[in-house]
């Protein structure tokens, strides 16, 4: 036991050699959180999500002001215009003179609603729909006011205001509705899976194509060392090296961004183990058979890069069409972003996420054996150890 974790340790005082590697695992994870989490941090939230509606209000009277305080309420980004503007906004609303006048004599009036054929069509409808909807709740307004027999003024307008309202509506999601995860809850999740197979992929195949290179497995094949020690203490650093960086990671987004990592610390540790030795296993048998070291480096980065924007790091899983997101559960990336997700996003407990860890340990034991495998057959054939 002692060998195995001897050689462990080798991996890693190998890898803590190479100052770049902190920067690849460490710091630009971090820049990429930082930069993407901050970026798509309101993108699902309606909140934030208001058209600009200019309005000019050529009436001073009590109706108009209450059209626009009814507007307020509509998620609009008012802003007001004193003269009639040289050039078209986005979207412009206008209030005609003596509007509320005209309307408290019972006459007709008409509000000028006009848009730019560049802007934006969704936020187009959003501030339309909002304009009736004010236009029509004040209509009802002056509706029920004439039928009780009230006088059409402020006191009036208060006492419909103060009362219970007549209808309510509830509304729900029909079946599960689940928010795209975004921001940093999103991103520290996609990031950590996205560099875990770079950090994985390129180091621990790189290190290990070059002992085989430099003959250095044949040198451990004079220490009293056995096939299956120096097989498992491979397999141990690769291993190590994914679990200390998602590790490292996971804390600085609980402590650097917040993020709320789940209530389940068991099914997060499952996850990192899994992940890490499917991975590291893979980097492994990609560093054996691959027998240049320029070919192994492109070759790495491609195939990482490939599952991390497959699985769903680059771009929301849930965006994509529905035999994408299907098939990212075929890749070890993809259970552990949606294993993470379920987590930290969505709060999910150690029963929900336990068929992504069963996936995980899935690929970590085939992608192990395949390792022994081809590390057996080389030592056959080309007396590696």
């Amino acid at each position: 036991m002692k060998s195995i974790w001897t050689l462990a340790l080798q991996s890693l005082r190998l890898l803590a050699r190479d100052k770049t590697s902190v920067i690849w695992m460490l710091i630009v994870p971090c820049l990429y959180m930082v930069v993407f989490g901050s970026a798509f941090r309101h993108q699902n939230d309606n909140t934030q999500a208001k058209a600009s509606l200019s309005v000019l209000n050529q009436d001073s009277g009590m109706l108009s002001e209450r059209l626009i305080r009814s507007m307020e309420s509509e998620s609009l980004d008012i802003r007001f215009e004193e003269q009639p503007p040289e050039e078209l906004p986005l979207r412009l609303l206008t209030i005609p003179k003596n509007f509320t006048n005209r309307l408290l004599k019972g006459k007709k009036d008409t509000l000028t609603y006009q848009s730019r054929t560049d802007a934006n069509i969704e936020a187009g409808m959003a501030a339309e729909m909002g304009v009736r909807k004010s236009a029509y709740r004040m209509l009802a307004d002056l509706a029920e006011l004439k039928v009780k027999h009230r006088k059409i003024d402020e006191k009036g307008f208060q006492m419909l205001d103060d009362r219970p309202p007549l209808i309510n509506l509830e509304s729900s999601y029909a079946g599960v509705h689940e928010t795209i995860p975004s921001g940093f809850e999103g991103q520290v999740p996609a990031q950590i899976v996205q560099f875990t197979l770079l950090i994985l992929f390129i180091y621990a195949g790189s290190m290990l194509y070059e002992e085989k290179a430099k003959g250095l497995l044949r040198r451990t094949r004079l220490a009293p060392i056995s096939f299956s020690q120096i097989y498992f203490g491979k397999l141990l650093g690769a291993i190590m090296v994914g679990v200390i960086q998602m590790t490292i990671l996971l804390a600085v987004g609980r402590l650097g961004f917040g993020v709320y990592l789940g209530n389940s610390i068991p099914a997060l540790i499952l996850i990192t183990l899994t992940f890490a030795t499917s991975i590291g296993a893979l980097g492994l048998i990609l560093g054996f058979l691959i027998r240049n070291g320029e070919k192994l480096l492109g070759i790495s980065i491609i195939s990482g890069l490939g599952m991390a924007a497959f699985s769903g790091c680059w771009w929301p899983i849930e965006v994509t069409p529905d035999w994408m997101q299907k098939a990212a559960l075929f890749l070890p990336s993809g259970l552990a972003l949606k294993g993470f997700h379920r987590l930290i996003s969505f709060g999910d407990g150690f029963n929900d996420v336990l068929p992504y860890i069963l996936g995980q340990a899935g690929f970590a034991i085939l992608f192990s054996l395949l390792f022994a495998l081809i590390f057996k057959r080389l030592r056959k054939t080309e007396q590696l150890v």
